[in-house]
């Protein structure tokens, strides 16, 4: 079978006989689809049938701008937002990045058309011609006013890809209505044809080697297998599918997680290699059964970081879009590829965090996809911590309900190549409980036009980690791209149960390929090193940083905790002895934070401030609102060592500081009625008296019961003691200790290569190997 020309058959009996039994839903499945809808989600319909209702009034979503007015004749050179007319030019004229004369984010948005298969998909269930009707006119528009290789639209080969994407799925959607004649139809296809060539020959492998190139391939995928007699569609769909699996293997790690180290951009990536692989399947194109391995570990990772509300950390740049948009807008939550990972993999994993059927999977899927996620019993994951330890972020959580708490801790680098979409936010973490996200990353607000705006919210000050003289962690030197570069690195973890240890360093690099040790290049920054240290017991996750900073001369330390924007802070603080409790609530969800510094501390809520920028966060790309942020500050020669406690919850706790034999050190406890968590670290090393207790080593954490030690948990330890028992002692620093009270013996185990494992009776005085 041939493309029928304007003389031969018609184009549109071909669609219907070939490639619409080649793409995801096919016109045969209309019946059966909107009887399901009907019958199982009636509120789908309602929904889809009000937007495209407000579609047809020309009022598109765009970013975190609701229902904005196109005017009733749409320009598509014309930003909506801001009025600016963007010049009609040859598509390589344009410099959108250097001197953009409005953010071009809004007018490459408003032209992926994601809007028009909402419409096609109204035409779909409903059968009114005039959703049909108002697409295939919009398309039509477009076309006029944007001629072969001229206007802004042609500027970018991934929003040409995008924009392929949704005219495909408008297409298939639309290809019963009578609105669509074969003059049309015909119009639609050079023009769809012509960007797909354009996007094959200008692909993003020497300017955007990233989701750009991913995404730029997928859409020539999915036109080279939808249309195979195309004479150009062999080699659209060689390119792309050679390209798809060389950039899995580059882009994304072994463990799952994309290389930019960004979260929503992790999220693109996963999209689009779903759209391919389950077209791929559809068509029975074989792709290598590691990429299919690869695609299951991304959707891992964002089963482990999703909240419990469906949410993701805002982790690193924020780019506002989707692949396709028929239901979700964005990725502010990606549940709806979980439900369709869980029913492409049979996990009932993913199924338990998808928390329901997606509507996105109906259409991705079918039909069936339905009858198979019912038949997966739902089982929350079977870890409640999880590291990623060559992407340095590392999840750890009470439970998988709803309410849990979920800490979220990076300690990676800055990416691929330039570090382009990563954040400055080395050693930063993030805290959600109680259905809330209460310590959160500021996110993005915008890329363009606004270039203090971009620099506060990837900078160092919009994340919860430790500013040092005010100087971000890495420099900005343009608006994707760092002068020098500082990124966390994995120092140590210890995963026990019950308890995960994570200890990370920043360290610095420039703006090319190499690290190079803190002190060479960025020798006014103090090394950073923050140890997470977290404990779950009786379903409560608590624990906190442990943050120690050296260096020579007197710094500026501001240790920064970012609160989501409808968060009620409550602040008292000790500035001589460096104590500082702060209480956070949002409705019944609250995040108690209590503070011990080994010098003087001033602490302050900041809200909205224009001079300096600071406590501002970033829901969605294109709005920022004020946020209440806690800075604990700390002038004075290093070292300086901060001890923190995070205690979700609304009921108070107490806290209190311990007096140590040396100044170089903190110990302090947290108080949960007969319970008492006892942390004490030191910066020098000797040998440390407190109350009952001596110890040698870099840090202890001891659990008491009713005054009685029930837990001991200890790093690079050498010795410790209680009571005048001696529980360890080593001549050699040991990795780890951890030792269990019962009444009558005590169970040690060791880091060491060994494994070693020791019984103490008490009853003898003897130890014991198991």
């Amino acid at each position: 079978m041939t493309i029928p020309n304007s003389t031969s058959c018609s184009l549109k009996s071909y669609f219907l006989h070939g490639p619409a039994h080649r793409f995801y839903t096919s016109t045969q499945d209309r019946e059966g689809i909107t009887n399901f809808v009907g019958q199982h989600y009636p509120e789908w319909l309602y929904l889809t049938a009000e937007r495209a209702r407000i579609l047809c009034e020309h009022r598109v979503n765009l970013f975190a701008y609701p229902d904005v007015p196109l005017g009733p004749n749409i320009d598509w050179h014309r930003d909506p937002m801001s009025g600016f007319q963007w010049p009609r030019r040859y598509w390589a004229d344009y410099d959108l990045v250097n001197t953009p004369p409005s953010d071009p984010k809004i007018i490459h948005e408003l032209n992926r058309h994601q809007h028009l298969p909402r419409l096609a998909k109204a035409f779909f269930l409903t059968d009114d011609e005039a959703y049909a009707r108002e697409a295939i006119a919009q398309i039509e528009g477009w076309i006029e006013q944007n001629p072969k290789w001229h206007g802004v639209n042609w500027h970018s080969s991934l929003e040409s890809a995008i924009r392929c994407i949704s005219w495909l799925w408008t297409i298939f959607l639309v290809l019963p209505s009578r609105s669509l004649d074969e003059n049309r139809l015909r119009r639609i296809c050079r023009s769809l044809f012509a960007q797909l060539d354009h996007v094959y020959r200008y692909p993003s492998v020497y300017t955007s080697p990233n989701t750009h190139l991913i995404g730029e391939a997928a859409a020539l995928f999915i036109g080279g297998v939808l249309f195979p007699e195309l004479p150009r569609s062999e080699r659209w769909r060689e390119f792309a599918m050679l390209t798809l699996i060389d950039e899995m293997e580059r882009q994304v790690s072994s463990e799952g997680v994309y290389g930019e180290l960004s979260s929503y951009y992790h999220c693109y990536a996963t999209d689009f290699y779903l759209h391919v692989l389950v077209l791929a399947r559809l068509n029975r194109i074989p792709f290598p059964d590691w990429v299919w391995d690869r695609l299951s570990g991304l959707l891992d990772f964002v089963m482990h970081i999703t909240h419990g509300d469906g949410t993701i950390p805002r982790l690193g740049d924020d780019d506002g879009g989707r692949v396709l948009a028929l239901a979700s807008e964005n990725y502010t939550s990606f549940r709806d590829d979980l439900c369709s990972g869980s029913i492409l993999f049979g996990r009932p994993d993913l199924k338990y965090q998808a928390a329901g059927f997606s509507e996105e999977s109906l259409w991705l899927l079918g039909e069936e996809a339905w009858s198979i996620f019912d038949s997966l019993a739902p089982e929350p994951p079977s870890e409640l911590s999880r590291a990623f330890e060559d992407a340095g972020y590392f999840i750890q959580r009470s439970g998988w309900d709803a309410h849990d708490t979920q800490l979220t801790f990076d300690c990676g680098g800055m990416g691929l190549g330039s570090g382009g979409h990563a954040h400055a936010d080395a050693l930063s973490l993030t805290v959600f409980s109680g259905g809330h996200e209460l310590l959160i990353d500021a996110g993005t607000s915008v890329y363009n036009c606004a270039p203090e705006w971009r620099r506060f919210f990837r900078s160092t000050a919009a994340h919860n980690t430790v500013l040092v003289d005010n100087k971000s962690q890495s420099e900005p030197c343009a608006t994707f791209r760092w002068k020098t570069k500082g990124g966390g690195r994995l120092s140590k973890q210890i995963a026990l149960p019950e308890i995960d240890y994570i200890d990370g360093a920043v360290e610095f690099q420039d703006g090319g390929k190499n690290r190079t040790p803190s002190f060479f290049l960025r020798p006014d920054i103090p090394p950073h090193h923050r140890c997470s240290r977290f404990q779950e017991a009786r379903s409560v996750l608590r624990g906190g940083p442990l943050d120690e900073l050296r260096g020579r001369g007197e710094h500026d330390f501001d240790f920064l905790y970012h609160f989501a924007s409808d968060a009620q802070l409550v602040v008292v603080s000790d500035e001589n002895r460096g104590e500082v409790d702060c209480r956070a609530r949002i409705g019944r969800a609250g995040l108690q934070l209590c503070m011990y510094a080994s010098q003087a501390v001033r602490a302050e809520a900041i809200c909205g401030q224009h001079e300096p920028i600071q406590g501002w966060a970033s829901r969605l790309y294109g709005e920022r609102c004020a946020s209440p942020v806690l800075k604990a500050s700390v002038h004075g020669v290093p070292p300086v060592l901060m001890m923190s406690f995070l205690v979700p919850g609304n009921d108070p706790i107490s806290s209190r500081r311990f007096k140590a034999n040396t100044s170089q050190t903190i110990a302090a406890a947290i108080s949960d009625g007969d319970y008492d968590d006892i942390v004490v670290t030191a910066v020098q090393d000797g040998e440390l008296r407190l109350t009952d207790y001596t110890m040698r080593g870099e840090l202890f954490w001891l659990r008491t019961e009713r005054g009685g030690l029930r837990r001991l948990f200890a790093v690079n330890a050498y010795s410790f003691s209680y009571a005048g028992e001696t529980v360890f002692e080593s001549e050699q620093a040991v990795p780890y200790v951890q030792a269990s009270f019962c009444d009558k013996s005590i169970l040690i185990e060791t880091g060491e290569d060994e494994g070693k494992l020791y019984v103490r009776d008490l009853r003898h005085r003897q130890f014991q190997r198991n």
